[in-house]
């Protein structure tokens, strides 16, 4: 019976943040040159209110991607929040190129307020992938989490971020906070 050998991984990044990004020492969470992809945390310089949601510009995992993808992210706290309360995470994957064509949810593919068209923004993250959540450990300042994991199922796609903490996420700049999504494409060869 033959066997499979992997014989490296080619990892693939993508750093999701607004165009202002500048992160101090150890919250920058990259590691190379990711591919920048537009998400923006900040509603018109008075940060995510408690309960609305964004979405990312679209992202092209491309024709070959990896099996899972991870999620980690930095996000920046100006007032104290309830520790355990949370910001949720989760991706609308499609296979069309269009932005915003054939996405579960309903997010137009372009960095902004997620609006669904004929449902509430709870109603629209049922039909998402769930990633994970950001959970708040109650101090002021940038808190680094790790989200969880989907599949590199659609070649296309969207983050959306629901924020359920209680409290304004990012006050009046988001210029330290950022996703990070990171996966391996295994370069895989029968073994003879």
């Amino acid at each position: 019976m033959a066997t499979n050998e992997i014989l490296g991984k080619t990892k693939i990044e993508y750093s999701l943040h607004s165009s202002v990004y500048v992160p101090t020492g150890n919250n920058d969470l990259s590691t190379g040159s990711p591919t920048v992809i537009d998400l923006t945390l900040d509603e018109g310089g008075t940060g995510l209110s408690d309960t609305a949601a964004v979405n990312s510009d679209q992202v092209d995992l491309g024709a070959v991607r990896p099996d899972i993808l991870t999620v980690k992210a930095a996000i920046e706290w100006f007032a104290a929040v309830v520790a355990g309360e949370i910001v949720e995470f989760y991706w609308s994957g499609s296979m069309n190129s269009g932005v915003g064509v054939g996405n579960p949810g309903g997010p137009d593919g372009v960095d902004g307020a997620y609006a669904p068209g004929g449902f509430t923004v709870a109603e629209g993250v049922k039909q998402m992938w769930p990633i994970g959540n950001h959970i708040n450990n109650g101090e002021i300042g940038v808190q680094i989490c790790e989200i969880g994991t989907f599949p590199g199922f659609y070649r296309y796609g969207q983050l959306v971020v629901v924020n359920n903490s209680g409290a304004v996420v990012c006050g009046t700049d988001d210029i330290e906070s950022s996703v990070l999504i990171t996966g391996f494409i295994r370069d895989i060869q029968a073994a003879v």
